[in-house]
């Protein structure tokens, strides 16, 4: 159905696997909107019960494609709508979605897993910004979700220093909702599905509604900021150099 985008269903429980793994699961403009349309659907399918997003092989994504952003026409208003768009789709589906984060989910990649509403995490899997790395202020809603999770002082320290987030402190910031023994991810994440499947799913779907309803309820706006600030951004001299330094092996020299 999808290029880079698998979908399979089976025991009521989709998976939704980002499928780039030469690229570490780096996510392009056609990927934002794949992922949105697996999310409606699963939304709309009523043998779908429970929602797992992962990454195929060692990480769950990258975000941005910086070998793509080398061409500086990359960033841009409408990319980061959408990709504001499909994490807030993980939000707004009537399903519980949860985020299965195998090694780094970085930048967007790490937008997406603060979407879902649970992640089950390994110790040495890891959620990072990574956005002022390339002198981007971010995209995907990544500052509206953590700051939901975690408040506006830890936001703000993730957010500037970029700093990796793994297992035990993600489970200690409220980032992770279990933190599974190394090796038994996908066992743990499967276990977490089954016990959903036997909760009251009519009900967390009204619970879901009320947190979309009243805690999102002035996402739209941020979102058109956030894709303003982006564009911005994209077009900067120290985006420039941060991408060009990152391709040629080197710390970049930021100057704005």
């Amino acid at each position: 159905m999808y290029e880079h985008i698998k979908f399979a269903v089976a025991d009521s429980i989709a998976t939704i696997t980002i499928d780039r793994q030469a690229s570490n699961n780096a996510l392009s403009a056609q990927m934002f909107r794949d992922l949105i349309s697996a999310v409606e659907h699963c939304d709309a399918d009523d043998t779908v019960k429970v929602v797992i997003v992962t990454g195929a092989g060692k990480n769950f994504s990258a975000g941005g494609d910086i070998k793509e952003m080398a061409s500086f026409d990359f960033i841009s208003y409408e990319l980061s709508m959408l990709t504001g768009q499909t994490s807030l789709a993980l939000r707004r589906c009537s399903k519980p979605v949860i985020a299965m984060v195998n090694g780094a989910a970085a930048g967007a990649g790490c937008g997406i897993a603060l979407g879902a509403d649970f992640r089950i995490m390994t110790e040495e899997s890891c959620l990072l910004t990574a956005f002022s790395n390339v002198a981007l202020p971010g995209d995907t809603g990544c500052i509206y979700h953590l700051h939901q999770i975690v408040g506006l002082a830890k936001t703000i320290e993730l957010m500037a220093l970029s700093k990796p987030v793994y297992g035990d402190e993600a489970l200690h910031l409220g980032l992770a909702t279990k933190v599974a023994p190394e090796g038994k991810l996908l066992e743990e994440t499967h276990a977490f599905a089954q016990k959903l499947l036997h909760r009251p799913l009519a009900a967390i779907a009204m619970q879901k509604q009320l947190y979309y309803e009243v805690f999102y309820r002035d996402y739209t706006a941020y979102s058109r900021l956030e894709a303003e600030n982006l564009a911005k951004a994209g077009a900067s001299a120290d985006h420039h150099e941060a991408v060009t330094a990152f391709l040629a092996g080197r710390k970049p020299v930021f100057n704005q």
